[in-house]
């Protein structure tokens, strides 16, 4: 399957297996710009949230928030309202909460689990703090099979505004994502989540810590 390089292309391929034509520029002040684009960005947000895809996480250090009154800082006991010594802002582009809050990036099989996430900040009682979240990566770096089943979804999202066939997209539906039963994890998605998750396993089985494999010699 060639690489997917940028969202315009998933959405015209989408917008393909439904017989339909194709846009230009997301931008465009065309109907069907205006049917599909947003459409599209909706679902991916939340197929990227269904799973912990391995493509689409990013480790970031949190930036500190500042410890003053407006920000529910007591500074006579050198804590917030709620508890915490330390509050973090969570990162702008993630899509839902982290998946792992660590204490050392370099260490991703030793979390940090004592923390407070609130009105998206994250409060703890330590001074440097990093979190894995899920963000919304280009599609040159998706998974094949995941790149698949997006075009499929967004396709059957796309029939009934643009062609009207609500039959059709009911068929490619259950391609995508099988049946209602299912609730949206069969399909080429289901297939993609499996894919992902032994991949991601092989990586964890595989990784090892330089610290404690250091031999002196």
């Amino acid at each position: 399957m060639p690489v997917i390089t940028n969202h315009m292309k998933v959405i015209n391929n989408a917008l393909g297996l439904i017989g339909a034509g194709k846009i230009m520029a997301e931008d465009e002040d065309t109907d069907l710009a205006a049917q599909v684009v947003p459409v599209y960005y909706s679902r991916l947000k939340a197929l990227l949230a269904m799973h912990e895809w391995s493509f689409a996480g990013k480790t970031y250090k949190l930036d500190a928030i500042a410890k003053t009154a407006e920000n529910d800082y007591d500074a006579a006991a050198q804590i917030f309202n709620n508890g915490w010594r330390y509050a973090f802002a969570l990162p702008g582009t993630r899509i839902g909460n982290p998946r792992k809050v660590l204490r050392d990036p370099r260490n991703p099989r030793d979390p940090l689990r004592d923390f407070l996430i609130e009105s998206g900040w994250l409060y703890a009682d330590r001074d440097q703090v990093w979190a894995v979240v899920t963000v919304m990566p280009d599609p040159s770096v998706w998974d094949a099979q995941f790149a698949l089943a997006m075009e499929r979804v967004a396709a059957a999202d796309f029939c009934v505004p643009v062609t009207h066939d609500d039959g059709l997209a009911r068929s490619i539906r259950a391609v995508a994502e099988g049946t209602p039963e299912e609730q949206g994890r069969g399909g080429l998605i289901g297939r993609a989540m499996a894919t992902d998750a032994a991949k991601a396993r092989t990586a964890t089985a595989q990784w090892r810590d330089p610290l404690t494999d250091a031999r002196l010699t």
